[in-house]
């Protein structure tokens, strides 16, 4: 081992020991911490959560690393047996630069190429795009089309890989307002006109639980088309035991629905960024996923 990765091994051993020292938790489903509740390389990040019992994470800022960077995180999820889930295909997903106005569909089509691209070196499972902010030009129906057609490409773009790219509805009451799909039905709707195996839904419960509640049976509603879910307590969007949700029957019902994808943790920390807060987090998820 070279001096500096010595140095880099030392400095953060303090942070990451106790996790080595746990017995990793079995979980009934695929819980994927995202990288960020350390102050921590990205491979440091991974064995920790690897440590802890986690067998995927992801990673929404993937694409603004380097493909060598992209590889050497490939490199310790190999190490560790590790699965990703999403990262953000789309660099005007929050914005009207999306998919609702075809004048934006170019660049969105050259982020869905950039996500083929690290598709090839990470093996992501899934990828979120997003519909972009309503635009006052164009009605309802004008802007439902519009994003059925780019989701139409971008599918075709990425059929002949392992990826699927999920649609995220967002909530516009609290985070992000102006958002176009809004609701369930709605991105469901969307999904099934798209019509494609690599096409889904990512039910992002934090969201939805805001937007509409309910969470249980929209699930079951629109299963056929969900392809990823992501979890965060409403309100503060922080871990499971937080907030409104009873997140051990809504976890409850997905695994008996026999879902087999990955539960994005898209949240913050209660405990603050750091290992406590990361162990707070990961003893919430244990509580959240016993049931009988």
């Amino acid at each position: 081992m070279k001096r500096r990765e010595l140095l880099r091994a030392a400095a953060f051993a303090p942070a990451l020991g106790s996790f080595a020292q746990s017995q990793p938790h079995r979980y009934h489903l695929r819980y994927a911490p995202r990288i960020g509740f350390l102050n921590a390389p990205i491979p440091d990040q991974l064995q920790a959560y690897a440590d802890y019992g986690f067998k995927a994470f992801e990673y929404n800022g993937l694409p603004r690393h380097s493909n060598d960077e992209i590889a050497s995180f490939r490199k310790k999820m190999d190490q560790l047996g590790m699965s990703m889930g999403v990262f953000v295909v789309n660099r005007g997903g929050w914005k009207a630069s999306a998919t609702v106005d075809k004048q934006f569909h170019p660049q969105f089509f050259e982020d869905v190429d950039r996500a083929v691209e690290i598709h090839t070196i990470i093996g992501n499972e899934c990828a979120t795009v997003t519909s972009g902010v309503a635009v006052p030009n164009l009605t309802f129906t004008e802007q439902t089309n519009n994003c059925i057609e780019a989701f139409k490409r971008a599918a075709e773009k990425v059929e002949k890989t392992k990826m699927v790219l999920v649609l995220e509805p967002l909530n516009i009451r609290v985070d992000h307002a102006g958002y176009f799909v809004v609701f369930s039905e709605h991105g469901a709707e969307i999904v099934e006109r798209v019509n494609h195996p690599n096409f889904k839904l990512l039910f992002d419960m934090y969201h939805q639980q805001i937007s509409e509640g309910n969470l249980i049976n929209h699930l079951r509603k629109h299963w056929a088309q969900i392809g990823y879910f992501q979890v965060g307590d409403v309100p503060g969007r922080r871990e499971p035991g937080t907030g409104e949700v009873n997140w051990r029957n809504v976890f409850k019902a997905i695994h008996e629905k026999g879902f087999q994808g990955i539960l994005g943790m898209e949240h913050g920390l209660s405990g603050g960024v750091g290992p406590e807060g990361m162990k707070k987090c990961f003893e919430a998820y244990r509580e959240a996923d016993r049931w009988t």
